[in-house]
């Protein structure tokens, strides 16, 4: 029962600081996340935390096997392929919508595409 606990709260805490490395503002590069993970299993291994060590481990052969450089272009890239999928499923709703019938639902996802479009040129533009 013990080794669960100490296996689950590793893990929870390994994924917290996922998590909260993905949604921090600035994006850390691929080195520094080797190099912080690398620390972390030092620490793990001078408590004798197994637990703990075998989750940063896992983390730090997820960060080597999928962790890519973040780059400008490519989010500007992944920004318009977003926006441009947004103003697809836009048009899809206001199709339906024309298919129902409904002049206000029309109205409604009528505004809503033209500020998809909106935004997907401004992305273009910049």
């Amino acid at each position: 029962m013990r080794p669960n606990l100490f296996c689950n709260l590793s893990l929870l805490i390994v994924s917290v600081l996922i998590i909260d490395s993905a949604w921090a503002g600035v994006r850390e590069s691929c080195a520094q996340r080797r190099t912080e993970l690398l620390l972390q299993i030092e620490r793990a291994e001078a408590a004798d935390n197994l637990y703990r060590k075998s989750g940063l481990e896992r983390a730090l052969a997820n960060v080597e096997r999928h962790c890519q450089e973040p780059s400008a272009q490519d989010d500007r890239s992944s920004a318009i392929q977003k926006a441009a999928a947004e103003v697809r499923r836009r048009q899809n709703f206001l199709e339906a919508a024309r298919q129902y019938g409904d002049v206000k639902v029309i109205k409604k996802q009528e505004a809503r595409l033209e500020r998809a479009q909106t935004k997907l040129q401004r992305l273009m533009d910049e």
